[in-house]
């Protein structure tokens, strides 16, 4: 196993000399409200806040108008939200929604130079992740009246490049999503958006041509197959691709640089996902780009996305691969990335002219900051950060790691630790949910960085079955919950230990939703590696899985947990956590939402109830009114708090006395 570092540095701003391109003197420039960083002597006695790890983002979305004249910007403070739009460089507010804490804009697109459609969201109880989810709603902002009007509901497709005022969105009623053009001029209550298509496929999502016509559909049939139809024009949908969830295929992105073309991900003929360009007029696909160990991630693109320049990857460090080096934004991106050598530069909007920019810089020890880019001056003006209230000096770097496990198989992770962290000292395995289509990444992690700052080291694993490495990768988790997954974890976990950064004697494994079944099975199966365990919002009983929950509600979900769980009774009683309770010998800490949908709370109950039959009476923190997770400020403050005293008791400081 192996650490990969990058060199950090503070110095002159390469993109703009007059600028200091170092996290410590931008945070003092984006936020006057933030502390002054501490005296060395100072700094170790006076611990950062809990909720300034935990609290929501103080900006969620910043972005600038096609002329240049106005921004807009979700705001965040004290749980509660507001939207705002300011006029441009003078920064008068010219529209402000106060919001508060059930309700916030999740998303605002420019559909002209003073019209913004917004996709409101709300606080979702019950849902599949702990987050505000989109009500379906689509209002738009007049940025030079203020004015809101609400035009109908759906999902954003495009903003149509030469039919002013009409955009195209996709909705579903049944199965079967439909896409249907939407004229803005008209209030919902008069509006009938004319049909354009209708899918072929069930759970679907289509891809548009770049005169904004439907030209793909990519959906999930019963057999959880992915489906991928093609049309050209009105013409009847015609099959192109089918493929199982653990095969090789490919499905369509974005439509490509010339009439007829289309950027895919394409996994076949090697072990990731590479960006392929499908050409329908023959039917041929050339291989632009694939990384030897991870997927080519988002893409890169310009105003109203209408060019693609780039492609994120992201092994180990995130970085920008560019495929069209002709495009001005991708020159003016790869300034910034030496501007910011120890950060990811993402632009997330800009003029129709391409002379202005948001930039969004962000890395291991900074959580984020909104910033300007003026094009033609080459210079970046701060606008906002996104954690104010955590300097640099707070945070710790995070390292990638590279294991090979007990079987030969490479896998990956991330170390976070303070420089000045006791070593060997106390560990907490940080285990992410899922387990398929997720995976842990290189950047801000404000848990991570929370147990992190009270002296732990936390080290988080993308063991098999995790997103982003090829389906290769994930198809090998299939069928190891409970099994390979959780010796990817314990292999990695030992590697701490032997290479001196854990004391084996406090070390704890930590998760939410399948990470929680990963912290108790892995207790249940290595009683001697781990001194505790914390579970939130888990699963923790196999065979409650297709009775119980809301995968089970539709039948391609049904299949999916066949695929990737199993249906033997007996393999899923041994291989449940409920059922192997006896053997845990560490201190477990559950918590649940009574709202949970995805993880009833029937599973943390029948846990609670094995551990007290086997004498391991674990601590509970129930709410009654969370779902699987914990929404909203005060209830992630009152959870981490009891996660560290949690931590403290039985692997800290007081642990040892």
């Amino acid at each position: 196993m192996r650490t990969t570092q990058r060199k950090r540095t503070c110095g002159a701003a390469r993109f703009n000399p007059s600028i200091i391109g170092c996290a410590a003197c931008l945070a003092a420039l984006t936020s006057p409200a933030a502390p002054a960083a501490p005296a060395a002597e100072e700094a170790d006695a006076e611990l950062v806040p809990i909720s300034a790890f935990t609290d929501d983002a103080a900006a969620a979305t910043v972005s600038i108008s096609p002329g240049g004249e106005y921004l807009a910007l979700t705001l965040r403070k004290d749980g509660k939200s507001a939207f705002q739009v300011r006029s441009y460089p003078d920064m008068e507010v010219k529209a402000s929604y106060q919001l508060g804490d059930k309700r916030e804009v999740a998303g605002a697109r420019w559909v002209s130079d003073h019209i913004l459609l917004g996709t409101p969201a709300e606080r979702m109880v019950g849902g599949a992740r702990e987050m505000r989810a989109l009500t379906g709603e689509l209002v738009t902002i007049d940025a030079r009246s203020g004015r809101t009007q609400r035009v109908g509901w759906g999902g954003l497709l495009d903003i149509l490049p030469n039919a002013p005022n009409q955009i195209l969105i996709s909705r579903s009623a049944d199965r079967f999503g439909e896409a249907r053009r939407l004229n803005l001029r008209l209030p919902a209550s008069r509006q009938n958006a004319r049909r354009a298509a209708r899918s072929p496929v069930p759970r679907n999502s289509f891809v548009v041509d770049e005169e904004g016509r439907v030209a793909f559909a990519v959906g999930v049939d019963e057999e959880n197959r992915t489906v991928v139809y093609h049309r050209q024009g009105n013409a009847d949908w015609r099959r192109v691709q089918r493929h199982d969830m653990d095969a090789a295929g490919w499905v369509p992105r974005h439509f490509g640089p010339k009439p007829g073309t289309y950027y895919t991900a394409d996994s076949r003929d090697g072990a990731t996902n590479g960006l392929g360009l499908y050409d329908t007029a023959d039917g041929s696909h050339t291989m632009l780009f694939r990384h030897d160990h991870v997927d080519a991630g988002a893409l890169l693109c310009d105003y109203n996305c209408r060019r693609v320049y780039g492609v994120e990857v992201r092994h180990h460090f995130p970085q920008a691969v560019y495929i069209d080096r002709t495009h001005p934004l991708a020159t003016v991106h790869a300034g910034l990335a030496k501007t910011y050598p120890d950060d990811f530069v993402r632009l997330t909007s800009m003029t129709r002219d391409h002379k202005l920019a948001i930039a969004f810089v962000s890395g291991d020890r900074r959580p984020g900051d909104y910033l300007l880019v003026d094009v033609e001056a080459r210079r970046t003006e701060p606008l906002l950060a996104a954690r104010p209230n955590l300097p640099p000096e707070a945070l710790s770097p995070m390292a990638p790691v590279e294991i090979t496990t007990r079987d030969g198989m490479a896998i990956y992770g991330y170390l976070t630790s303070s420089p000045s962290a006791q070593k060997p000292g106390p560990l907490v395995v940080l285990v992410h949910g899922g387990p398929h289509g997720v995976r842990d990444h290189w950047g801000f992690d404000p848990v991570a960085q929370l147990l992190a700052s009270r002296g732990y080291h936390v080290l988080q694993v993308n063991y098999r079955g995790s997103d982003g490495y090829g389906y290769a990768y994930q198809s090998a988790g299939y069928g190891e919950w409970g099994r390979g997954i959780e010796d990817d974890v314990a292999d990695a976990t030992r590697w701490t230990v032997q290479s001196g950064i854990a004391d084996l004697r406090r070390i704890c494994i930590f998760g939410y939703s399948y990470g929680a079944y990963s912290a108790l099975m892995g207790a249940a199966r290595e009683p001697t590696l781990y001194r505790c365990a914390i579970g939130g919002a888990g699963i923790y009983d196999l065979s409650l899985l297709d009775a119980t929950g809301d995968i089970r509600s539709r039948r391609s979900g049904l299949a999916y947990l066949r695929h990737v769980v199993g249906d033997d009774a007996e393999d899923l009683a041994a291989r449940s956590p409920v059922q192997q309770a006896s053997r845990i010998a560490a201190r477990v800490l559950l918590m649940h939402g009574g709202q949970d949908r995805r993880a009833p709370p029937v599973h943390a109950h029948r846990m609670r109830d094995a551990l007290q039959s086997g004498g391991n009476d674990p601590e509970w923190l129930f709410m009654s009114g969370q779902g699987h997770g914990f929404f909203g400020n005060a209830a992630r403050l009152e959870v981490y708090e009891r996660v560290l005293g949690f931590l403290e008791e039985n692997i800290g400081a007081s642990s040892q006395q």
